[in-house]
């Protein structure tokens, strides 16, 4: 147990170093673009700080522990809009642009309830996750296009863009943007690998189905990136990039990490994602969560106040709460 507890952490360690490099390398390449903070926290921001996520999973799905993957995925969509968000509200209300309120919102809720609809209904078969990933491809296609497209209409100054904020300095060199890239994918891949093997290692030792160690432990500390990332932007002000970060990851989450993750499941021999008994309650409240969001936002000018971040929060605290209780019932 020790030793995969440790193995565990080792590779989230390196899972964290790896996310941070790929978003230093991400945010300092949006900024030489010149491309809006939203859109940065929705597409570069969200794919780097989701990076872990993506390593994990498709390292797991790939090794045939598909109840893991698709746990972390749920997990880590509860944990970005209860969690992240939640807490980057106490520190700030939140500000809210009218795109994400008539777009990613409701292109989230909807793949966020399919996702759960599907895996409660029919088990998650390969076709659904193929859809999912054709969504995602398409929306993203759209935005960098947009982005673009508006970028060369009205060029945005370089101290507007949002740059990461947990730094200072002036964005890198083209030279070292590559070699974060390469080094964090890197890390990514065998930290990846060692978390991987050292959950599945603990889940198996303490008789904890491995989805359930998907969606708390194996979340959390994922999204740790986001939750750094958040907390640093919004005591910096840039509201738009903690936002945008947020609602990013979650589409990131269910649509490419879900969709490659099934496929390679897919391909390794399995006819569907399986779907843990004890994932129940986690894609429930997941698809009310990605729901709830929407009805949060349209209220108090777009605001996601202090509020509405602790009623977040306490969510949070009765869904492990209950979700303790119910498999402390069950038995191992």
């Amino acid at each position: 147990m020790i030793v995969n507890i440790g193995t565990f952490v080792g590779g989230l360690v390196l899972l964290l170093v790896g996310g941070r490099l790929l978003v230093s390398a991400s945010v300092d390449t949006a900024s030489r673009l010149r491309v809006s903070a939203l859109v940065v926290g929705l597409t570069l921001v969200a794919w780097g700080t989701s990076a872990p996520e993506l390593s994990l999973n498709l390292i797991s799905a790939s090794k045939g522990r598909g109840d893991l993957a698709l746990g972390n995925v749920v997990g880590a969509n509860i944990c970005n809009i209860a969690l992240v968000l939640g807490a980057c509200a106490i520190i700030r209300p939140l500000v809210v642009q009218q795109r994400l309120v008539n777009i990613e919102l409701w292109l989230n809720a909807a793949l966020l309830v399919f996702m759960a609809g599907m895996a409660l209904l029919f088990g998650l078969p390969t076709w659904s996750a193929a859809v999912m990933l054709a969504a995602f491809a398409a929306y993203s296609a759209w935005t960098i296009m947009s982005a673009l497209r508006q970028t060369e209409v009205a060029p945005a100054s370089a101290a507007a863009i949002g740059r990461d904020p947990t730094m200072e300095k002036s964005p890198m060199g083209w030279f070292m943007i590559g070699a974060c890239f390469v080094g964090g994918l890197a890390l990514l891949t065998f930290g990846g690998s060692l978390a991987s093997d050292g959950a599945s290692g603990v889940a198996i030792g303490l008789g904890v189905p491995a989805a359930i160690v998907g969606v708390t432990i194996v979340s959390i500390g994922t999204t740790l990136p986001e939750m750094v990332t958040g907390l640093m932007a919004v005591r910096r002000g840039q509201t738009d990039l903690a936002v945008g970060n947020v609602v990013g990851s979650c589409l990131f989450n269910a649509g490419a990490i879900f969709g490659l993750s099934g496929l390679i499941g897919s391909s390794m021999g399995a006819a569907e994602t399986p779907v843990d008994a004890s994932l129940r309650l986690p894609l429930v409240y997941m698809a009310l969560l990605a729901l709830a969001l929407i009805a949060i936002v349209r209220t108090h000018d777009r605001t996601v106040s202090r509020t509405k971040g602790t009623a977040l929060l306490a969510s949070y605290v009765v869904f492990l709460a209950t979700s303790s209780a119910l498999l402390w019932q069950s038995g191992p």
